[in-house]
């Protein structure tokens, strides 16, 4: 039953005297925090709040990593125009409970906000997972409202492969959950057609409203190129990944990878980020002697500059993650010329739009033999540098820039018909 039916109500019309829209965005981070939705959530607030409608924002206190120095903001400030209302959640890394904790309160304050302020629209993404969408759902339901579920990554299914919600009956819930929450969307927003395929697949998929809306780079406030805090030697292949160093990104493959090339001393890769699986990553490259550099996290400034300097850009991901998730890393190296090196299955969206777009190349995950004899095959001919460097810019000019994806928000939040497509 659409929210129309329910409350006799159309969502996302503006009420009766107001020429503007009034608008509540959902996530558990926020700028200054330094998860990336958080800055790009910022991007798509002040679009919307500079064409004149009336945008709040409800998230947390900065606490995406604990290890940072995160200073404390005002719990009711205004941002670009932009009213925010930061929550006290505790960090949750690691801690199932806390987090269950977490979006409880943070679900039922915006259950409690939807039904006293009276939004024209609701937007929330998938942090928290499923109960965020789900209170995002209902409280559009009681009120009419529109709801905007911008899914960064598809869950439960991401938790399955994780673990995290690997028992049946908890996967089985969780499922259905949020699938009543999709259908309630208008629309859900993904990032791929893999994942717009996965959601169809879901029982009453095909009657699900879906746009497929990509990221823009990662944002950079700090208007100058910061120069670069370490070195990164020239040699004939430098090879950079920058971001969470994580259980989803399999970079284990990239470590057996170098490690069958200890001989190639002008082949080198960077690993710049934290995360869970870095402390293994650096004990597999020191016992195989490989040439690998680590780096602990860095502003997105001196990311972008590494990006610039590198002759290549790597993304993974564990086999079967690239029909639940997209990683948005991509567009950040597209915007600084960077080719890519994709391990993701051949069939999914981004290994074949690398390919066909001719800037970067596309392997397997889990083959670290092919990856290897790619770096080697890289590394012994750089013909392919300068056209590919072009083809990146190209293509991040063209579909990925911040103008264009923005655009495309303005549009889907002006046409409540998604694309269905």
């Amino acid at each position: 039953m659409s929210s129309v039916a329910m409350t006799g109500t159309d969502p996302g019309k503006r009420k009766a005297g107001r020429s503007h829209l009034r608008i509540l965005t959902v996530h558990r981070y926020y700028w200054p925090d330094t998860a990336p939705y958080a800055s790009l959530l910022r991007r798509i607030v002040q679009r919307w709040q500079q064409e004149g409608n009336e945008v709040e924002v409800l998230s947390s206190q900065p606490s995406y990593k604990a290890t940072l120095d995160n200073a404390y903001q005002k719990s009711d400030q205004t941002v670009d125009g932009v009213r925010i209302t930061r929550l006290k959640l505790a960090n949750e890394a690691g801690k199932p409970i806390v987090r269950i904790r977490n979006a409880i309160r943070l679900g039922l304050n915006l259950v409690w906000r939807a039904v006293v302020r009276r939004y024209d629209v609701v937007m929330i993404s998938t942090a928290p997972p499923v109960l965020g969408g789900l209170a995002a759902a209902i409280a559009c339901r009681l009120t009419g409202a529109r709801f905007i579920y911008h899914c960064m990554d598809i869950h439960p299914e991401v938790g399955r492969i994780s673990g995290e919600f690997s028992h049946p009956a908890v996967f089985g819930l969780l499922r259905k959950l949020d699938n009543w929450s999709c259908h309630q969307a208008e629309p859900v927003v993904v990032l791929s057609r893999d994942m717009e395929q996965t959601l169809r697949e879901r029982p009453g998929g095909d009657r699900l409203q879906i746009r497929v809306l990509n990221n823009f780079s990662l944002p950079d406030d700090s208007g100058e190129p910061e120069p670069l805090p370490f070195e990164m030697p020239p040699c004939r292949l430098n090879v950079l990944f920058a971001g969470n160093i994580g259980r989803f990104q399999g970079l284990e493959t990239a470590i057996q990878a170098m490690a069958r090339l200890t001989a190639r001393g002008d082949i080198r890769l960077t690993l710049m980020g934290d995360g869970i699986a870095k402390e293994a990553l650096q004990e597999q490259a020191q016992r195989a002697g490989a040439n690998v550099q680590f780096l602990g996290h860095q502003p997105v400034a001196v990311a972008k500059e590494a990006m610039r300097h590198a002759d290549a850009g790597f993304v993974s991901l564990v086999p079967g993650i690239y029909r639940y998730a997209y990683p948005s890393k991509t567009m950040t190296y597209l915007e600084q010329g960077c080719p890519l090196i994709v391990a993701v299955e051949p069939e999914s969206e981004l290994a074949r739009e690398v390919e066909a777009g001719g800037y970067g190349y596309a392997v397997p995950p889990d083959d670290a033999q092919a990856l290897a004899s790619l770096f080697e095959r890289l590394a012994d001919d750089p013909s392919w540098k300068e056209p590919m460097r072009e083809n990146a810019s190209q293509k991040a000019l063209d579909v990925f820039s911040e103008p264009v994806v923005l655009h495309q928000w303005s549009e889907l939040l002006s046409n409540r018909t998604a694309d269905t497509e």
